[in-house]
């Protein structure tokens, strides 16, 4: 039986030695829309979402040609489904696959008294959110339509109504616990921020709170917490004390799960693995 992870310790700190130990291929489609048709225009959506497929490119083995970029017109919502179904339907079962979105999110409250999240794509219309906008109650069906072993989306956008569980995460201590987390599925959401909060962007940073935190999490590997790689979860904590400092408390990302998995999108920083076995290799 194929090994999913092999292991090897340097300096007391235990990383993979090849993203293919985890991923066969990963996917992602990353969505950024400033211009929109109906609502009020963002700044840095679209550098947002660019800045996001560069980093995955560069630093986590990302193949361009795995990649899709949705940019203001693009991202139709007819686009937007098209390519969540075509990506979804292309992956197999040790693929990971990266959903990010930067744009406008809305709450709407349904006729039982719940509520339901919507992201806008370009062409949405927050007056019209069934039709126009996509429910994110879809997102759990690409969930379940989709082979892939990991799914994460990263929402920089505010929202309620999320169809999803309270999140839950195996123990460090757990027997087995880095194989669990790489052999079992998840179904994972990071959201920049709950029903009446807004993204905060600042032209100093260029980009939203939650992005600019993502990045410098990601690419620096801060949300480490010192084990060579970083879950999902690893992610959320450290996006929820920086961003929730950066918005002046003005915004908190949640994380959710959909289904019963306990498993973990995993970020391996190919540039830093590398950095740290030539410190070992010399050492």
């Amino acid at each position: 039986m194929r090994n999913l992870i092999v292991t090897i310790t340097i300096l007391g700190i235990i990383t993979a030695t090849s993203l293919r130990d985890i991923y066969d291929t990963q996917w992602a489609l990353i969505i950024g829309i400033d211009k929109y048709h109906n609502e009020k225009n963002l700044e840095y959506a679209v550098k947002d979402a660019e800045a996001v497929r560069d980093l995955l490119i560069s630093h986590f083995g990302y193949s361009k040609n795995n990649i899709t970029l949705l940019r203001n017109d693009e991202a139709t919502l007819q686009n937007i489904k098209t390519h969540l179904g075509r990506i979804a339907n292309q992956t197999k079962k040790n693929d990971a696959f990266l959903v990010f979105y930067a744009g406008h999110g809305i709450t709407k409250p349904t006729h039982e008294g719940g509520e339901m999240g919507y992201l806008l794509p370009v062409d949405g219309n927050q007056n019209n959110a069934y039709a126009t906008c996509l429910p994110m109650n879809e997102l759990k069906s690409i969930g379940s339509i989709s082979h892939t072993k990991h799914l994460l989306f990263l929402m920089d956008a505010c929202y309620g109504g999320l169809m999803a569980v309270e999140y839950r995460s195996l123990e460090k201590n757990t027997s087995g616990w880095l194989d669990k987390l790489a052999r079992e599925k998840s179904r994972q959401i990071i959201t920049a921020g709950g029903k009446g909060e807004k993204v905060m962007e600042k032209p100093e940073w260029g980009h939203s709170a939650f992005t600019k935190n993502l990045i410098s999490a990601l690419r620096d590997n801060l949300a480490d917490d010192g084990d060579g790689f970083i879950t999902a979860n690893e992610l959320a904590v450290y996006l929820k004390k920086r961003v929730t400092i950066d918005s002046e408390s003005q915004q908190t990302p949640q994380i959710k799960r959909y289904g019963s998995d306990e498993g973990e999108f995993i970020f391996i920083n190919r540039i830093i693995s590398n950095n740290r076995k030539s410190k070992y290799s010399e050492s």
